[in-house]
């Protein structure tokens, strides 16, 4: 073979090995541009939160240590189950994509139900900036909500689930169990702890309620095998004041070292505990209950402090009239028994 025949097939291989690293006849990828964000702040610079759904308003606020409570009942911090995670959302959500393009700006809000909108959302900043948002009707499919940040005319489409958990804090706000009023009627049973809940050999006495047929009955854990009847004179004045400890407020929002000896609060106090029925969101009942660890009676003598026992590091300190938790060891320590 000559030599310019060797060289002329050397240099085909050449080519074809670039043809087929560089492929220049595969089509080009077009990258999808990323949905942009409906608007973005710093979950720290959040210091007010106002929801008004279809006119039912709730508001929050940031306390000076850091944990957030409502305005209204003022100091009371919301439910840690269902709070977890408001802030983060509210800091910027993402969106499908920006409508923009085709409708630059919203010459008509009532199109897509920002004139007068389900849900409104003011959010307070540091620096006393703030931002409101509309979250306006769904989308013919049913998965996202037309939206728009006030000021600006761009119109965004958001994830309906994300508005629905934000327009549920306004319709059914996040109250602590410790502090929503129930109806006497659903309460199950009344335990009075003399020591630490959770050992067996901590002395308890309960009182329950036959929620069918109506009556309590009383039971003393170190000396009844069984539940026994009630003296319902005695016990009648107190029965519609059980499903909820009276006048219980905040006092400290948090106690970072978990440390409530100096309130008397120890794993050894005195505990009652209110368990009661409920139901989930698809109907499913259950019971549930609060139980709130005694400590030390103010100064003044007219409450108790307490906490609420929970596997959440943020619990606050608060306080119980002492009259209703008076009322309550009454009862266990000179038993209303009816037989």
């Amino acid at each position: 073979m000559n030599f310019k025949m060797t060289g002329a097939l050397i240099l085909i291989a050449i080519v074809a090995v670039v043809v087929w690293r560089l492929d220049p006849f595969e089509p080009e990828v077009v990258k999808e541009a990323r949905s942009p964000w409906f608007y973005q702040v710093s979950e720290d610079d959040i210091e007010t939160i106002k929801i008004n759904y279809k006119g039912s308003v709730v508001s929050f606020y940031k306390t000076g240590q850091s944990t957030w409570a409502f305005d209204d009942p003022e100091g009371v911090p919301p439910n840690y189950v269902r709070w977890g995670g408001i802030t983060l959302l509210l800091s910027g959500p993402g969106t499908k994509r920006d409508l923009t393009p085709f409708q630059p700006v919203i010459e008509d809000p009532a199109q897509y139900g920002l004139d007068e909108p389900d849900t409104i959302v003011d959010v307070g900043l540091t620096s006393n900036r703030t931002l409101q948002f509309r979250l306006g009707d769904l989308t013919t499919d049913g998965r996202h909500n037309y939206s728009q940040v006030v000021g600006f005319d761009d119109l965004f489409l958001i994830t309906s689930t994300w508005v629905d958990v934000i327009s549920r804090i306004a319709y059914d706000p996040p109250i602590p169990l410790w502090y929503k009023t129930r109806n006497p009627r659903a309460i199950t049973e009344l335990n009075i702890h003399y020591g630490d809940p959770s050992s067996l050999t901590t002395h308890r006495v309960s009182f329950a309620q036959n929620r069918r047929e109506g009556g309590w009955s009383v039971q003393d854990f170190d000396t009844d095998a069984a539940l026994r009847p009630i003296d319902e004179e005695r016990w009648s004045d107190f029965s519609s004041r059980v499903a909820r400890p009276e006048h219980i407020e905040v006092v400290v929002p948090m106690v970072p070292d978990r440390d409530y000896s100096p309130w008397g609060i120890t794993k050894d106090s005195t505990a009652i505990e209110i368990r009661f029925s409920g139901a989930t969101d698809k109907g499913t009942s259950f019971t549930d209950g609060v139980l709130l660890i005694l400590g030390n009676k103010t100064d003044d003598g007219a409450y108790y402090y307490a906490k609420n026992e929970s596997g959440f590091v943020r619990q606050p300190v608060l306080e119980i009239n002492a009259d209703w938790v008076d009322a309550v060891l009454e009862f266990g320590e000179n038993i209303p028994y009816g037989d």
